[in-house]
C-alpha cells in the first residue's frame, strides 16, 4: 500500500512525502482516510514556528491528529473491525495509516465524518468539565468562542448547566455561541458592565488579556479550567488569583475514549444543535498546503477546517 503524508519540513514549509506501507500486523488495521481536520490552535503555531513548548520544536515533523476513514485491511487477530467499517483515529494528514485496532474508534453509519472528528476535542473538554464539577444552578463564564469554546458550551449544556456566558470579540462567533445554548455572548469590552461574578470559568481563547479578564470576573474560591493549549502566549496569574484564592486546573486526554465517543455519538443524534456548522471552511488534500498559507497570513480565519479526501484526490495522490 502506497500513502502520502503531509510533512512540515520547517516553519512555513509543507510537503507531501510518499512511502510504502507494509501489510498490517496481526493486531492492526489499515485505514483509508475519508476526512480530516485542521486544529488551528494547535497546528498553526507549529506551522508558523511560533508555538510555545516545554521542549524545543523539532523539524521535520508530521502534521495533524484528527482523522476519519474506512478500514480497508485487518490483521489476522483483529476482532471488532472488518473491511468497510468507518473509524476515527489519531494519525494526522495522511491518505492511509496503519494503527493498532485498540486505538481505532468505530463510527456508526448515521454519524457523518465531521461530527465524528469533533468527538476527539470533546474528549479533553469532558474531562475538564468533570474536574471543576459545575452544578446545574452555577453560572459559568467562557472566554473565547473558537472551536474549543463553542464545544465547551455544547458540552456544558449536555452536563445540565444552563447559565453559560461567553466572551468573544467576533460577532459571528457570538451568534453561534447563542445558537449552541449560551445564555449571553458579549464582546470583551462589555463584560465589565455585567454585574455577575462566576463560580466557574473556562479559558478557551489562548489570550492572556482574556485570561486576566476571566480572573477579575471570578467569585472567591472560584474554579477555572484552562482548555486552550497555551502554545500561543503565556497566561499569567493576576493579583485577583491570590486575593480570591482561585483554583486552576488543566485538562488533557480524557477518561476513556471508547466510552466517551459512544456517549457523544448518542448525544449528537438527539441534539437540536447542528455541531457540523463549526466547520465553516472546507478544503481538499490537493489544496491543503495552500489552506495553511491562507490561515498563516490571516487571509481566512475560520472556526474549524474540514479536509475532504475524495476518491479523485486519493487517486491523484496514489499515482
Amino acid at each position: 500500500m502506497h500513502r502520502k503524508s503531509l510533512l512540515l519540513a520547517a516553519p512555513g514549509q509543507l510537503e507531501w512525502v510518499s512511502e510504502d506501507l507494509p501489510p498490517p500486523q496481526p493486531h492492526e488495521v489499515l485505514i483509508q482516510t475519508t476526512a480530516g481536520a485542521i486544529s488551528i490552535g494547535s497546528e498553526l503555531p507549529l506551522y508558523c514556528g511560533t508555538a510555545r513548548r516545554t521542549e524545543p520544536i523539532r523539524y521535520p515533523r508530521m502534521t495533524g491528529y484528527e482523522s476519519a476513514g474506512v478500514v480497508i485491511g485487518c490483521g489476522s487477530n483483529v476482532q471488532g473491525f472488518q473491511v468497510g467499517d468507518r473509524v476515527i483515529a489519531f494519525y494526522g494528514h495522511r491518505t492511509h495509516a496503519i494503527v493498532s485496532a485498540a486505538k481505532a474508534i468505530a463510527v456508526p453509519d448515521n454519524v457523518p465524518d465531521a461530527l465524528a472528528l469533533l468527538s476527539i476535542l470533546t474528549y479533553d473538554i469532558g474531562k475538564g468539565i468533570r474536574k471543576v464539577d459545575p452544578q446545574p444552578d452555577e453560572s459559568v463564564l467562557i472566554t473565547g468562542a473558537g472551536t474549543i469554546g463553542l464545544l465547551t458550551t455544547f458540552m456544558l449544556k449536555a452536563f445540565g448547566v444552563q447559565m453559560i456566558d461567553i466572551v468573544e470579540p467576533r460577532a459571528e462567533r457570538r451568534t453561534m455561541a447563542l445558537q449552541l445554548g449560551a445564555r449571553m455572548a458579549i464582546p470583551p469590552q462589555e463584560i465589565t458592565s455585567v454585574s455577575d461574578m462566576y463560580p466557574i470559568a473556562f479559558e478557551c481563547s489562548s489570550s492572556n488579556k482574556a485570561f486576566e479578564l476571566l480572573q477579575r470576573k471570578m467569585q472567591r474560591e472560584g474554579r477555572i479550567c484552562i482548555l486552550s493549549d497555551g502554545n500561543i502566549e503565556p497566561l499569567t496569574l493576576t493579583p485577583a488569583f491570590h486575593e480570591k484564592e482561585l483554583m486552576i486546573v488543566g485538562s488533557s486526554d480524557g477518561w476513556d475514549y471508547q466510552e466517551h465517543v459512544k456517549w457523544f455519538f448518542n448525544l449528537v443524534r438527539k441534539s437540536p444543535y447542528n455541531l457540523e456548522d463549526l466547520f465553516d471552511y472546507e478544503t481538499t488534500t490537493d489544496k491543503l498546503i495552500e489552506t495553511f498559507e491562507l490561515l498563516a497570513t490571516g487571509a481566512t480565519s475560520p472556526i474549524k477546517v474540514l479536509v475532504q479526501y475524495d476518491i479523485g484526490t486519493l487517486q491523484k495522490f496514489n499515482d
